[in-house]
């Protein structure tokens, strides 16, 4: 009785150990400024990336619900394609900081989210407590 009890625990532990390694390949996002991505692309192919930086001017094309734009930070650039699962958030705008989750594909960053923060609603308190 106690061979067939320890076998069934150690066979659900390791079911519960591979669910939790493989699910977590699949969701985890490496973060990364658009700089540091730009210097080594090379680097991250293949990966699921989270990369922040803000919407370079002039380089916001809606197309429906996808996009293309560049992001930017330091003088340096990464070209994004959003495929539009959904809308882009109405913050979202060219000098807009934004994140967006994808993957590099072709020197492209493909991204599958994007989210935008809009810095004038963080400023204006602080505007005022000068």
């Amino acid at each position: 009785m106690n061979k067939k009890f320890i076998t069934l625990l150690v066979l659900i532990g390791l079911s519960l150990s591979g669910i939790a390694f493989f699910s977590s390949k699949e969701t985890s996002f490496l973060l990364l400024d658009a700089s540091e991505l730009a210097a080594n692309q090379a680097h991250y192919h293949d990966q699921n990336l989270r990369v922040r930086g803000f919407v370079k001017a002039g380089s916001l094309v809606r197309e429906g619900k996808k996009a293309k734009f560049t992001l930017e930070l330091n003088d340096l650039t990464v070209p994004v394609y959003f495929t539009g699962a959904t809308l882009l958030p109405d913050a979202f705008k060219e000098g807009a900081r934004a994140r967006v989750d994808g993957k590099l594909d072709k020197g492209v960053l493909v991204a599958t989210h994007v989210e935008a923060k809009c810095a004038s609603k963080y400023e204006a308190g602080y505007a005022e407590e000068k």
